[in-house]
């Protein structure tokens, strides 16, 4: 069963795989974006409001990490500083040293005193020449070390910074999800003083049953009133007093009802 699922794994890989470069797989691409903005969309403020603040103290990690790299930062510039400063004095004695050598080569005539050394003017100039040759190489140790020194600094200088800057950040998005809550909670309020409710509570739901249990009440008042005029018959028309040219007016377009018969009265008078 499990050889089973990883084949059908296998399987399942290679054909996203090869659809990633067709139209096939740019339908799919965007049908996935499509479907993760209105799972987004429909993630509720509160849950949003949570995973936020849940973010903010995921950002204690952060702060620890830049905290551990600048305490090591700080450890090594110290210990690199004062190497820097130890070989710069080194060089200092040893730079006094040659020159005074040298001075005494200058003056002297067979033998040349080095302490309590008594020196050939040769083989003093060959001492002399391998202090120096030293001197420089040590010279162009300390100038890198000043080099690394200097650029050690600054990156101390750059975590410090990262470090206030996260902590200050930190505090700033702390206080803008508080007032987004307090903004929240208001909105919650007006929406339950409100007979228009837009939010999917169960205050909202019950004000939305009874505005339907409201219009339905309306509507069974509206057919009790229509009732009568639905069911019962019209009442009959009294046609004793008519003649039948008043009755049969509307079919032939002569006087009006009521009309032959006052102009009967007019000729009796």
């Amino acid at each position: 069963m499990f050889k089973k699922m990883v084949i059908l794994a296998v399987i399942g890989f290679v054909g996203v795989t090869v659809l990633a470069g067709t139209k096939i797989g740019s339908y799919i691409r965007s049908e996935f974006q499509e479907a993760r903005k209105r799972a987004e969309d429909n993630i509720p403020p509160e849950k949003e409001i949570l995973r936020l603040r849940n973010e903010i103290k995921l950002l204690d990690k952060d702060i620890l990490k830049i905290v551990e790299l600048l305490a090591k930062e700080r450890v090594e510039v110290q210990q690199l500083e004062a190497q820097v400063q130890d070989l710069a004095q080194r060089q200092e004695k040893d730079k006094a040293l040659l020159t005074t050598r040298a001075e005494a080569i200058k003056k002297a005539t067979e033998f040349v005193t080095f302490g309590n050394r008594k020196v050939r003017i040769h083989e003093a100039k060959i001492e002399l020449q391998e202090g120096v040759n030293r001197y420089t190489a040590a010279q162009k140790a300390l100038h890198a070390m000043e080099q690394t020194l200097a650029q050690r600094i600054k990156n101390r200088d750059l975590l410090e910074k990262q470090l206030e800057t996260l902590k200050d950040q930190k505090e700033a998005l702390k206080v803008a999800v508080d007032g987004m809550e307090a903004e929240l909670n208001a909105l919650k309020l007006q929406q339950m003083e409100s007979k228009y409710q837009t939010d999917d509570t169960r205050l909202a739901k019950i004000k939305e049953d009874l505005k339907k249990l409201q219009t339905r009440v309306d509507v069974e008042r509206e057919k009790l009133k229509l009732m009568p005029k639905a069911l019962e018959a019209p009442p009959a028309s009294d046609v004793s007093g008519k003649s039948v040219e008043e009755i049969i007016a509307p079919l032939t377009g002569s006087a009006k009802p009521g009309q032959r018969s006052r102009d009967d009265n007019d000729d009796n008078d």
